[in-house]
């Protein structure tokens, strides 16, 4: 894995008491019981989060989820969690998923954002869904990672203009290393890692590791855990 230098950078994970205790020192209790009763499910949310939802815009929470926002026990830049969806937008959370401190999401007018149970997103990372991304159950995002499908400047390529949104989907027990960039378009499958500092412009197979710039697969038959 030395080459791949996938490290997610989350560490160890804190116990049930001191998570609780993290929580509880940070909780804002006036704007998780807001979100919360707003969008019918647990949005649980840091003081000093950053929160732009438009009226129009959504977090969907199957029964039994709880979307984190804002927590974590550091973050390097100092930064707060900003999330922001406009008019139209979807953020769709199917069990446990945490934004942690630093953490910037945007889903422009319209757009759809899910993602799944067991999903952490780190210091720095960015999402920008301009259209659809998925993110699939236990997925771990490392610091200043960035995925996004799309952007809203108009590319013409031999006079044929290019899409400004193209699907992203992540699926299932996805190790995305520090720094690495996931590009509109891309399908990355189930127990895939990617590497540190990777820009990934292609399809990438399950059960494999890829890095570089572009991206390639560099082993397979891989599988991890968190």
């Amino acid at each position: 894995m030395t080459e791949a230098d996938a490290t997610a950078g989350a560490g160890r994970a804190p116990s049930r008491l001191t998570r609780a205790l993290m929580i509880a020192a940070r909780l804002s209790v006036i704007r998780t019981l807001y979100l919360s009763l707003r969008h019918r499910g647990w949005c649980i949310v840091a003081r000093g989060t950053r929160l732009k939802i438009s009226r129009r815009a959504r977090i969907e929470l199957t029964p039994g989820s709880r979307l984190y926002l804002g927590f974590g026990l550091t973050s390097f830049t100092g930064s707060r969690c900003f999330v922001r969806l406009g008019p139209g937008a979807r953020l769709s959370v199917d069990g446990t998923v945490q934004l942690v401190q630093a953490t910037r999401i945007y889903v422009a007018h319209d757009a759809h954002l899910e993602i799944g149970g067991g999903c952490y997103l780190n210091d720095s990372a960015t999402v920008i869904c301009t259209g659809h991304i998925r993110i699939g159950h236990r997925c771990a995002v490392s610091l200043n990672t960035t995925i996004l499908d799309g952007n809203i400047h108009e590319l013409v390529l031999g006079g044929a203009p290019r899409p400004r949104t193209q699907s992203v989907i992540v699926g299932d027990d996805v190790w995305i290393g520090l720094g690495a960039t996931i590009m509109p378009g891309v399908k990355v499958g189930d127990q895939a890692v990617i590497g540190a500092g990777s820009v990934v412009t292609a399809d990438v197979p399950s059960h494999t590791v890829v890095a570089g710039n572009p991206a390639r697969v560099i082993a397979r038959d891989a599988e991890w855990a968190l």
